[in-house]
C-alpha cells in the first residue's frame, strides 16, 4: 500500500479522507498517515476523524521519499502556491478518484486532483494539475480544465469548453458548449454562462453577467 498524507485538515480534507477509505474498500491502495495543516490549534494529540495531525506543511519535505501527498485546500490560489512549491522540491502529488466516477477514454488527468463520486467526464478531456471536481460535476467531450481549478457540486460544463487555471466555479452552474473562461475567474453558484468569461472577472446570474463589485 502507498503511504499518503493530506495537506489541509478542514472539511474538504476530512471528505478526502473518506474518499481514501472508499477507495480502500474496493481495492486496498493507500495507507493514510494523517494530515498536515499550517493553522493554529493543532498538536500531537489532535484527532481528525481518526487520523493524527502530523505537523505543518514542510513535514512532507522530510518524508517525500516515503509517501505521496494530496492538497486538500479548496481555494485555487492557495492550493496552486502550495502544490507548485512542493512539487519543485520533489514532493509527489497523488490524484484521488472516488469509486463510481465515470471517466471517458482518451482523457488525461494531471497530478494532485480530487474527483468526487457521481462525476461524469466525457471523452478526450484534458484536466490539469490540482483540479477539484466535486460531487455530480459533468464535463462534456473535449473540455479542457486548467490547473488548480475548483468546480463545485452539480455543475455542468458542456463540450468543447476551455476553462482556465485557478478558476472557481460554484455549485449548479451551467456553461454552454464551446465557451472559454479565463484564468482566475469566478463563476457564482447557479449561474448560466452563455458568453466567454474574461480572466479575473466574476460573473453571476442567468444569463451570467459580470459583477465588478465582487472582484
Amino acid at each position: 500500500m502507498k503511504n499518503i498524507v493530506l495537506y489541509g485538515a478542514s472539511g474538504f480534507g476530512r471528505e478526502v479522507a473518506h474518499i481514501i477509505e472508499r477507495i480502500n474498500k474496493v481495492s486496498p491502495t493507500y495507507n493514510l498517515l494523517g494530515f498536515l495543516d499550517d493553522g493554529d490549534g493543532f498538536d500531537e494529540s489532535t484527532d481528525i476523524n481518526g487520523y493524527p495531525w502530523l505537523g505543518k506543511g514542510d513535514w512532507i519535505l522530510e518524508h517525500k521519499d516515503d509517501c505521496v501527498c494530496t492538497c486538500t485546500i479548496g481555494f485555487p490560489k492557495v492550493k496552486a502556491a502550495i502544490q507548485r512549491r512542493l512539487t519543485e522540491q520533489g514532493v509527489r502529488f497523488e490524484t484521488l478518484i472516488t469509486p463510481g466516477a465515470v471517466i471517458g477514454p482518451y482523457t488525461v488527468i494531471g497530478s494532485g486532483c480530487v474527483i468526487y463520486g457521481k462525476v461524469g467526464i466525457s471523452v478526450n478531456c484534458v484536466i490539469g494539475d490540482g483540479v477539484l471536481l466535486n460531487t455530480g460535476v459533468l464535463l462534456g467531450h473535449d473540455d479542457v480544465i486548467g490547473d488548480y481549478t475548483t468546480i463545485m457540486t452539480g455543475t455542468a460544463v458542456s463540450g468543447c469548453c476551455k476553462i482556465g487555471s485557478q478558476v472557481n466555479i460554484g455549485g449548479h452552474a451551467y456553461i454552454i458548449p464551446g465557451k472559454k473562461v479565463g484564468d482566475n475567474a469566478t463563476i457564482a453558484a447557479g449561474s448560466v454562462v452563455f458568453t466567454n468569461v474574461k480572466a479575473g472577472s466574476t460573473v453571476l446570474g442567468n444569463p451570467a453577467k459580470r459583477m465588478k463589485e465582487l472582484e
